[in-house]
Order: C-alpha cells, then structure tokens, then sequence
C-alpha cells in the first residue's frame, strides 16, 4: 500500500461486443476474456449511470495509529461502489500498514484492485514463452491516502418554479429537466476510488477524524432515497423548516363560551374514566370466565381418560386443580399473574400433546397441538392477557373435544 497519486480516468461508454457460439468454435483467451469483458462492461456501465458512487454498507474507520515511521489504519468490513461502477467488497475488518504522511492531515481513500492467483504452467504457444501465467484474478481493492481531501462537483438543482400541477406530467418534466441538465455527457468524475473521510494529527501523536474535512462519500441506494421521500410527504407541518415569523392573532374568546369548553373538557375526562373502569371490569369478567371455564373441561377430560389413559387423565385433573387455585386467589383481577400463570401451566398443556399419541384420535389431537401452539405463540409475542384468555380457551375446548381410540389402553 502506497500514497495514492494517481487518478485514472473513468472509462467512457462504447459500443459492447461479445462471443457469438457454433459448434466446432475454436474458444481461445482473447475470446474468454472478450466474454468477461462484455458482461462486466454493461454492467459497471448500467452502474455507473443509475447508482451514485460511495459507501453502500460499513467501511467505517475504526483507528489510526503512526508508530515506527508507518500509519497502522483499521476499517470495518463492507460494500462500496466506485466511480467506474465496480463493486468493492472487504469481507472482514481489516488493518492496513501505509508509510507516515509528511504532513499532519491524510484522507482515507479505497479503490478496486485485481490479485494474480494460482500460477500454472504456460503450454508453448505461437506467441513468447512464459513458464506460468496467473490462473486467476481475484477482485479486492487498496486502501490508500492523499495529503488533500477529494475534488468534488457541486450538486446543482432544478429549476422547478414552471413545473405543472398534474402528477404524471410533473413526473416526466422533472426527469426530462434532470436528463437535460445531468445526463448529456459521460459523468466528468476522474477519480474512481472512493472516499473513507479525512484526519489530522494532533501534537501528541494521535490521528483523529478531522471536522473539516468532508463526510465520507455514501452511495445513494433505493431505500434511503425512498425513504427520504416518504418522511417527507409523511410531514405535513412545515416540511422544509421554513421560519414563519408573524405568528396568527389569538382568537378572542367569550369568557362564557370558555366556561362551557372547560365544562365540555370535564364532561369528557370523566366519560373516558368511566369507560376505563367499564373496560378494567369486563376484562377482570372474562379472564375469571375462562378460568372457570378451562377447569371445568379439563376436568371433564380427565374423567372420560380415566379408565381408557391414566397419564392423560392424570395430567388434566392437575391443569384443572391449578386453574381452581388461580380462580380462588383473582388471579384474573390482575392480568400480569394472569399471563404468568397461563404460562406456568404450558408444560402441563404440553405434556398432555405429548401424551396423545395412540390414545387420542389424530384429527382432534392435531386440532388440541394447533390450539396450544397459537397459544405459546401469545405468550411469546407479549400479547395482552385478553388475547391469552382466548388462546387458552381454545386449547380447553380442544380438550375436551379429543376422540378416545379405544383400540389402545394405557394404565397410568
């Protein structure tokens, strides 16, 4: 890794050229790399032209360091997209050695770069002799600095004052405003790496981010321009920070008529606390019904395995027992040990799916393990104890509907 003085140009767009295959085609290397060309080309050159050069995923830098005459630089793993359109790809976080800036400031660039692999032998051929050739070349990139931050072209706007109101013309005039004034020539970008970010030397030694610098350079990807459009129709209070200096007049209120708005006021914070305590009772109802309900049917499910499986009946009877206690100590009066207590009966409830195999018809044993899953799904999500009421009713129900075979008996 050296000093980064060199600035290659963009390739400019041209014509593409590619193999046309026939049997009995003698393939030689100018047409294999004549094939990688042609799809690399088109698609640097569709790249280039509809994603903005940057950062696309991490290449955040983590530290540098200078010790013994070198600067020890570390940077993230991540995706970028530089100015010929290439993909940059750095798997995993990195540490690069780069000799020592003359001068306290350096700024962090990283360029698209091919590594000559596997050398194999090289058959005599028509052309010089070569003992080994590079079998491969496996893209990767340089990490590189300039004692300068990067040139960069001002973005420059739309002129959108004469633009219709219609949406579908609005659309086509702004593309073809934006064609006029972006889209004639080649992009005029020279430099194809990409920008990490700027830094400077303290006197102690240390090389921290400079505050003058510019930012990092950042691809413009479809999510972030999306969104950037979305939170902005989504902003119907003054979207563009516009400072409105003359505030409205306040209404002149008749203190009668704000009397009757202070009684309306009152009037409905009490109807609301009403229908909040309305609410708190029906669901302590409900949560007390189901609890009452689930015992009743697991008990009646014990009952009709007692004398055919003694595990099932066993098991239902204690989910019944349980679920009495819970109902004589209003447990259903606070739905947050309602939730825990429904959840310390699921190994109960699974036990007695895992107990049906053979003893139990397969449609009504599949419907009771359908129930109790949506109800582990409940508890899992968090869900409010109204709907882990409904969930544990439908396992009971399942219960209490489970066909005995009564080719197959159990003892307990």
């Amino acid at each position: 890794m050296v000093n980064d003085s060199e600035q290659p140009e963009t390739q400019a767009a041209s014509q593409f050229e590619k193999n046309r295959f026939f049997d009995g085609k003698l393939m030689t290397a100018g047409d294999m790399e004549a094939e990688q060309q042609y799809h690399a080309g088109r698609l640097e050159l569709v790249t280039r032209h509809t994603t903005s050069a940057g950062i696309l995923r991490g290449l955040g830098v983590r530290s540098i360091e200078s010790s013994n005459g070198e600067l020890t630089v570390s940077v993230d793993a991540g995706v970028a997209i530089d100015g010929s359109g290439r993909p940059i790809v750095v798997e995993t976080p990195i540490m690069k050695t780069l000799p020592t800036p003359e001068n306290d400031e350096c700024h962090l660039f990283i360029r698209f770069d091919e590594t000559a692999l596997e050398s194999v032998p090289v058959p005599d051929t028509d052309g010089p002799v070569s003992e080994t050739a590079s079998n491969r070349l496996r893209e990767g990139f340089e990490l590189t600095y300039r004692e300068s931050p990067p040139d960069r072209d001002p973005i420059s706007g739309l002129d959108v004052d004469s633009l219709p109101d219609d949406p579908s013309t609005l659309a086509g005039r702004i593309a073809a405003m934006y064609h006029d004034a972006h889209r004639t020539d080649e992009p005029s970008r020279t430099d194809a790496a990409v920008y990490l970010g700027g830094f400077e030397r303290h006197s102690g030694g240390d090389w921290v981010r400079s505050e003058t610098a510019p930012q990092p350079e950042y691809g413009l990807d479809h999510d972030l321009l999306y969104g950037l459009l979305v939170d902005h129709l989504a902003d119907t209070q003054n979207p563009h920070g516009t400072e409105i200096e003359a505030q409205p007049p306040e209404p002149e209120l008749d203190p009668a008529e704000l009397e009757g708005i202070h009684e309306r006021v009152d009037y409905l914070q009490s109807e609301l606390a009403d229908l909040k305590t309305r609410q708190q009772t029906t669901t302590t109802h409900l949560l007390g019904k189901t609890l009452d309900t689930t015992a009743r049917q697991f008990r009646s499910t014990a009952e009709r395995f007692a004398d055919h499986d003694g595990l099932v009946s066993k098991t239902a009877r204690e989910i019944a027992q349980q679920v009495e206690v819970a109902r004589h100590n209003e447990i259903h009066a606070d739905p947050d040990r309602y939730r825990r207590t429904v959840a310390d009966l699921s190994s109960l409830l699974v036990d007695i799916g895992d107990q049906l195999v053979g003893t139990a018809r397969e449609a009504t044993a599949d419907r009771y393990l359908e129930a109790l899953t949506e109800l582990q799904s409940t508890l899992a999500d968090d869900q409010p104890a109204v709907e882990v009421a409904i969930a544990l009713d439908a396992v009971a129900e399942a219960a209490v509907d489970l066909d005995i075979v009564y080719t197959a008996t159990r003892n307990a």
